[in-house]
């Protein structure tokens, strides 16, 4: 006599009910800490790009007060064309305007990138910034001068040029270096460096040996604009990171391509090949949803850029376009710190109904992040609230936002109206709540 029990009722109406469905799959790849995390953990941080100069110095301290409004926790710029000797003057007035304006003050120095016209050059020191010693020399009065950390820039690695291995050991010593003088003045005080993941072997030694706070890859820069593409970025990035302890850090946006379209890429094949507008806004927002610290370009974020050679004169914005870019750039970082998208769990999503080829969906949280990298109109079911769209600068639009910029009762809006709201174009980007689902009671 068999021991074994026919299946119940409710297991044959289970395994129907499998059989005859399409799965809808949630891929936990990142679960938040649950211990509260250091400041540089997963601050917003606005990248002022190029050089400052004297006549850079007073404008960038008169805007600090822009970036803090505009939600970002710190921001980033690079001294190389300030004597800090006869011009220290310069560099103190303007990090004492973003600690008034209560910003994270990053000076980023020579060490790690070549000079910025990009001229091959064998040794990545510019400037004011002409060896090791001259840059811990300035990064210790930056650190005087109330920094709350150093930016090494782009470690610009290259296994084929002369005397690779003697760079990449000085470069080591540097950043050993630079360790011991932020250790003499706080344990807050960080060290930002960007790698080429192309690299690999380099870029793993960085990664695992030197112990760089914010440690920034160009997984998001090479990436293709697919939603494979994408999702394989992100996942890498948090894998290798999860495993060994170290903060997810994210940078995708080019500053001078924004300012110099004709400027060749420096990843042939990446997303921003031939891009636009529209594509860089939602590459803001899918940044923006991400767990980890996020660098984003003033000149697209927040305000204005004009370049005088590598010289740059960052300004509030000048244009109504300017304007409104600033505004929806305001309400994505209200909406990520209202979230708290900077430390939340991360999970891809497949299956669902509405899902078509090229549209990627991941949940950071409670929020509900989808992007269309595909050539036709996604529709997202009504039932999904719409915090946010990325080709959209109307916030009096946008249902979910209201809690968060309004204080007056809210819209109503007609059903035709929010199907055109949940419709997403091509290369285009949105936030959403989605419905909350209820266990079943059986």
């Amino acid at each position: 006599m068999s021991t074994e029990q026919a299946p119940s009722h409710i297991q044959k109406e289970t395994a129907r009910a499998v059989q005859n469905s399409r799965y809808v799959r949630t891929h936990l790849i990142h679960r938040r800490s649950p211990l509260p995390g250091s400041w540089w953990h997963a601050p917003v941080i606005a990248e002022i790009p190029g050089i400052i100069d004297k006549a850079g110095a007073k404008p960038l301290a008169s805007i600090m007060p822009t970036i803090k409004e505009t939600g970002f926790d710190g921001v980033v710029f690079r001294p190389a064309l300030l004597d800090f000797y006869t011009s220290k003057v310069y560099l103190d007035q303007i990090i004492e305007a973003g600690k008034q304006a209560g910003l994270r003050v990053i000076v980023r120095l020579s060490g790690g990138d070549y000079a910025p016209d990009l001229t091959p050059s064998l040794k990545p020191f510019y400037g004011a910034e002409e060896s090791t010693a001259t840059t811990i020399t300035r990064a210790r009065e930056a650190l005087k001068s109330g920094a709350d950390g150093i930016d090494l820039g782009r470690i610009a690695e290259n296994p084929n040029l002369p005397g690779a291995k003697e760079r990449d050991k000085e470069f080591s010593d540097l950043v050993r270096l630079l360790m011991f003088e932020l250790a003499d003045f706080s344990e807050e005080k960080i060290l930002v460096a960007e790698a080429r993941t192309e690299l690999h072997e380099q870029y793993q030694y960085h990664l695992q040996e030197d112990w760089i706070h914010n440690f920034i890859d160009n997984r998001l820069q090479r990436a293709p604009f697919s939603d494979a593409a994408i999702i394989e970025a992100i996942e890498e990035s948090l894998f290798e990171r999860d495993k060994i302890g170290v903060p997810p850090v994210w940078k995708a946006i080019n500053s001078r391509l924004i300012m110099e379209p004709d400027r060749p890429n420096n990843y042939p094949g990446s997303w921003e090949d031939g891009t636009n507008t529209t594509r860089r806004s939602s590459m803001r927002i899918i940044m923006a949803s991400l767990p980890g610290a996020i660098y984003l370009p003033f000149g697209f974020s927040g305000g204005h850029v004009t370049y005088k050679g590598v010289a740059v004169r960052p300004l509030p914005p000048i244009n109504s376009i300017e304007e409104r870019r600033l505004a929806h750039t305001q309400l994505a970082l209200r909406l990520r710190k209202k979230y708290d998208l900077g430390n939340a769990n991360l999970a891809w999503v497949s299956g669902l109904p509405w899902q078509t080829p090229g549209v990627g969906v991941f949940t950071s949280g409670s929020v509900m992040c989808v992007f269309n990298t595909s050539n036709e109109d996604v529709f997202v079911p009504l039932e999904n609230e719409l915090l946010l769209r990325s080709d959209s600068t109307r916030e009096w639009a946008l249902p979910g936002a209201e809690t968060v910029l309004r204080t007056g009762p809210p819209q109503i809006f007609s059903t035709a109206e929010r199907e055109e709201q949940n419709t997403l174009t091509p290369g285009t980007t949105a936030w959403f709540i989605p419905p909350v689902v209820k266990a079943s009671n059986r």
